[in-house]
């Protein structure tokens, strides 16, 4: 979804007809709307697939090249497909990327339950150099014992699972863009465009 100027434009894609879909290229972009248009500001995207494609456990990759510019923050990630009646943290979120402009060739992976969520949510990162200019595979590989996150190939941060924790259930994938916020930062004020492509997103059962 894209806002320029006040005037709303939303692109929708319905797949809940398709056995399997591929594009060539998901492309999320962002801008800061209409430079010199009284209280025009930013906007960002959002892609879930929540009723369309939810699943418990597997491999995930998504090769994607991340956004530049300081209070960018984009993230692949997934929900707890029960957060409407068992609210976040409760619901469970697994966070295969999150990057922001501020630090910019650093990544990282989390998981937040109802005892680790927010800012003591259970955090890896990792130097990933050129995450803005060239394709990366953010890679998480999800069993009943454990959850392993990893940038092409090259695992970096690990967490326990068990039976007391919210990830043995379905999830489905939330891909976006976010701007600014406590973890995104402060915006660079020459900010004005950048955007998220994702190659593609796989799943192995």
């Amino acid at each position: 979804m894209t806002t320029v100027a006040g005037a709303w434009e939303e692109l929708t894609f319905d797949f809940s007809g398709a056995g399997a879909f591929n594009y060539d290229r998901v492309v999320i972009f962002f801008d800061f709307g209409n430079p010199g248009t009284a209280g025009a500001g930013f906007s960002s995207a959002r892609i879930k697939t929540e009723g369309l494609q939810e699943f418990t456990y597997g491999r995930v990759a998504a090769r994607a090249k991340l956004p530049t510019g300081g209070g960018t923050w984009p993230a692949i990630w997934m929900l707890g497909g029960d957060y409407l009646t068992n609210p976040w943290p409760a619901a469970g979120e697994m966070d295969i990327m999150e990057h922001v402009g501020n630090q910019q060739d650093i990544v990282f992976a989390s998981t937040h339950d109802p005892n680790n969520f927010g800012g003591n949510a259970r955090t890896g990162s990792t130097l990933v150099e050129g995450a803005s200019e060239d394709f990366h595979l953010y890679e998480m590989e999800w069993t009943e014992t454990e959850i392993k996150f990893a940038v092409d190939g090259i695992v970096y941060h690990t967490v326990s699972n068990d039976g007391t924790l919210p990830f043995n259930k379905d999830f489905f994938f939330i891909l976006n863009v976010a701007m600014g916020g406590n973890f995104g930062g402060t915006v660079d004020p020459a900010f004005t465009e950048s955007s998220m492509e994702i190659d593609y997103i796989r799943m192995y059962q």
